[in-house]
């Protein structure tokens, strides 16, 4: 990629006062000598979990300070981060459908976002979202058109890092837009995306005629299908115990979690920040350490 460092520069996160509340510290000591590493991480993922959906810790804010150029990376056991979309990589709800202009939907991608994915591909973590929105659903409306499923996905991310490398100074310019286009198309290249609605999905004639099980109404089948994709792509195994998944809405998180995934709670009333990254890293590197 081109002139990370001037991204973050140019798009790093507002700064706020206080980071995730005391505690979650408090809680993290008490597991200091508690079990080995994938038990502390549990515990205090399910902590976590819990803590968000009571409300009761702050990670609706972006801090600047401690991300700079180089916001801090996952330990080398994760091998990919998977996000949800409608209020966690953005700051709003698409329904599953976006029929206005593509371009007021990239506005409301959060920075911590925008500023992670290239760095996390850079680092060699591979990157995904998974989403209940389904281009099947434009079909039931009697395709009345927009975009939704994979395809509303990838025009979002063509969409978010044309703008965001268009920033750069390096690239402004006659061949600015071409430039930023080629990056953000790169980072779409990479993108592992699962997009499916499973009430609806369970209701094709086509899907029951399978006798298959039932798509689980959560990102399980998202899941595993990202994971099927980075197998057969990558040439190498891929655990529910190395990925990473952010998503508001809690009973997708704890059936991910109860999978093995390492899942974490996003406050939609905020959509994903730094402060959830950094709170997410702090179970994963350290959930027994002090800070």
């Amino acid at each position: 990629f081109f002139a990370l460092a001037e991204i973050c520069r140019e798009w790093r996160p507002s700064p706020c006062e206080k980071g995730p509340n005391d505690a979650f510290g408090s809680y993290m000591k008490q597991y200091k000598s508690r079990g080995g590493l994938t038990q502390r991480r549990r515990d205090a993922e399910n902590f976590l979990m819990g803590r968000v959906k009571q409300g009761k810790i702050d990670l609706e804010k972006d801090r600047a300070t401690s991300w700079k150029a180089n916001p801090p990376m996952p330990p080398p056991d994760i091998k990919m981060v998977l996000w949800d979309m409608d209020r966690t990589l953005l700051n709003t709800h698409t329904r599953g459908v976006w029929k206005d202009d593509i371009r007021k939907l990239a506005k409301e991608v959060t920075r911590a976002f925008k500023i992670l994915v290239p760095h996390l591909l850079n680092n060699g973590i591979a990157v995904g979202i998974v989403t209940f929105s389904d281009e099947l659903v434009l079909k039931t409306e009697g395709g009345r058109g927009g975009l939704a499923g994979e395809d509303l996905v990838s025009k979002l991310m063509i969409e978010t890092f044309t703008n965001l490398y268009s920033q750069i100074p390096a690239f402004k310019g006659k061949e600015s837009k071409t430039f930023a286009r080629k990056n953000a198309e790169h980072i779409l290249g990479q993108m592992y995306i699962a997009a499916a609605l499973p009430r609806l999905r369970n209701q094709q004639k086509e899907y029951k005629k399978k006798g298959g099980k039932l798509m689980p109404n959560s990102k399980d089948w998202h899941i595993e299908k990202v994971i099927q994709e980075f197998k057969k792509n990558q040439k190498q195994s891929l655990s529910y115990g190395e990925i990473v998944l952010f998503d508001d809405t809690y009973e997708n998180v704890v059936a991910a979690w109860e999978k093995g995934v390492h899942a974490f709670c996003v406050p939609p009333q905020s959509a994903f920040t730094s402060s959830c990254w950094e709170a997410a890293l702090k179970v994963l590197k350290s959930p027994g350490s002090k800070t």
